[in-house]
């Protein structure tokens, strides 16, 4: 099967999880949230406290929020949104599946009964490299300096890691779960009280009526395990020894539960490509777009990385017959990234796409 969306008159429809890359919002109001912009320079989605949206009066459109805090002030966290898509010859460019709907995949053909969403959230900062700005925008080197570097045995470094366990929700008996530290299913990893702010859990998961994914993140905790005379303090902007917070990220995945009526039995099939969450800070402008946005980092990061445009950057001298490298062939793509790739000095950038968004969101500062 092809990985991309296209499909023919005899394909198996194509299930997909979007967006690709949700993005969480912390916040410590404790029982408001919202659900984050899914679109750009727009403001959150108003929702209640199963994630269902809100409505105008007639029914055509969700509601934005007007405020950004509770009655008392604290800051209502925005949870990130996914759904399934399908796509197949009634909808080649791909259309939401819905509870109800047919379905089929695995040699099986039923209708749409239930969707259990599995997510992994942890926290990984404590043992990751220390950042160091642009030096780590391609990526560390193996002996770039750790955090936490006084701590070198494996098992106490592991230890670092916040790590709740993956959870899983549904439709029909689990609506909604947390990443706890009192969770019964998972041996999770938490850091031990912390000054001023503890940390006992990286969010929560919920699924509204319609079958959607309701990821909240964390409360804004931050905390120390170090003790003694000046301390809590901070030392440096992003590196700070002995320092836990409750942002996180990790691993969205869904399968789809089918009844069967040929079996009289319950089918499964498993979305081939898995989603991901990112749980992020509250301090940004939503209606202002950044001058470098998510989709441009991904989208430089397929082309310098991953072969996606080779009449763009590729291999020196072969711009005019551009090669087609099979990015699920690790070898041809390892061998790829060894030649000696540059910039193509001839491409010839189209205005509104490649130049026009550039000065736009400039002048969105001005």
């Amino acid at each position: 099967m092809s990985t991309d969306n296209n499909v023919d008159n005899q394909a198996v429809p194509i299930y997909r999880i979007h967006p690709g890359i949700g993005i969480a919002r912390l916040g410590n109001s404790p029982k408001e949230f919202c659900i984050s912009p899914e679109k750009p320079a727009a403001l959150p989605i108003a929702c209640d406290t199963l994630g269902n949206p809100l409505y105008s009066p007639d029914g055509e459109s969700e509601l934005t929020i007007k405020q950004f805090k509770d009655g008392e002030g604290r800051i209502k966290r925005q949870a990130a949104r996914f759904q399934l898509y399908v796509y197949d010859s009634d909808s080649p460019e791909g259309r939401p599946l819905k509870l109800g709907d047919p379905i089929r995949g695995g040699g099986n053909e039923g209708v749409l009964v239930d969707i259990e969403w599995r997510v992994y959230l942890a926290n990984k900062k404590a043992v990751w490299y220390e950042f160091k700005g642009l030096a780590g925008e391609h990526g560390y080197a193996s002996n770039h300096p750790r955090r936490n570097a006084d701590i070198t045995a494996s098992e106490a470094r592991q230890q670092l890691i916040i790590d709740p366990g993956a959870q899983v929700v549904n439709v029909t008996d689990r609506r909604q779960t947390s990443f706890s530290r009192d969770n019964d299913v998972y041996a999770p990893t938490f850091p031990p009280e912390l000054s001023p702010h503890s940390i006992d859990t990286l969010g929560e998961l919920k699924t509204d009526n319609q079958g959607r994914l309701i990821v909240l993140g964390g409360y804004g905790n931050s905390g120390t395990t170090k003790q003694g005379l000046g301390y809590p303090r901070i030392d440096n902007y992003a590196n700070n020894d002995g320092w836990f917070d409750d942002t996180s990220d990790g691993v969205v995945k869904a399968r789809l539960v089918m009844y069967s009526k040929e079996v009289e039995q319950k089918r499964f099939i498993d979305v081939e490509y898995p989603a991901w969450v990112v749980v992020g800070y509250p301090a940004y402008v939503p209606e202002v777009l950044d001058m470098v946005t998510a989709e441009d980092v991904v989208y430089d990061l397929a082309i310098r990385d991953f072969a996606y445009r080779t009449d763009i950057y590729g291999k020196a001298g072969t711009f005019k017959n551009p090669q087609e490298i099979d990015i699920s062939d690790s070898g041809a793509l390892m061998h790829w990234k060894r030649s000696r790739l540059t910039w193509n000095p001839d491409y010839k950038p189209w205005f509104y796409r490649d130049v026009w968004p550039i000065l736009f969101r400039a002048d969105e500062f001005t």
